[in-house]
């Protein structure tokens, strides 16, 4: 018998607020901005959307991900649809941020409530990020059939 090593899951979950819903929803976001970014580039992220929604809604393939200062993000700031004044306040002047490109989203066609969640998985809506490990996202991805 040999010895073989478990694949590790390379999909994640972000938070976003409430008032992400609908540019998530409508493929308006092409790009994200965060702080904070997995070591490695993942293949999925799974968008948890906030009050009042309190729902995971879908996913995306993440197609790369760039640290950029204010300037490059305020260039493409069309595609996260976000504003200048948003990313000055989020980046800040002289800060730089991790830049998400994905592409369309995937809509769950009945997305998961928050209490389902918790109850069942013991999911907690991260701060940044969290990893999916492979039986939540087979949990996920089941809602799909």
């Amino acid at each position: 018998m040999t010895d073989q090593k478990k694949e590790k899951n390379r999909s994640i979950v972000y938070s976003f607020e409430g008032r992400w819903h609908r540019p998530i929803a409508s493929g308006d976001v092409k790009v994200f901005f965060r702080k904070r970014r997995p070591v490695s580039t993942p293949e999925r992220v799974y968008f948890y959307v906030g009050v009042p929604v309190k729902k995971i809604i879908g996913f995306a393939e993440i197609e790369r991900i760039e640290q950029v200062k204010l300037e490059a993000a305020t260039d493409v700031k069309k595609e996260g649809a976000i504003t200048e004044e948003e990313l000055v306040d989020y980046i800040g002047k002289n800060g730089t941020v991790s830049a998400i490109w994905v592409s369309a989203p995937t809509l769950l066609p009945e997305p998961f409530d928050l209490s389902e969640l918790k109850r069942h998985w013991g999911f907690n809506p991260p701060q940044s990020f969290s990893n999916v490990s492979t039986e939540f996202e087979r949990f996920l991805l089941g809602a799909m059939k």
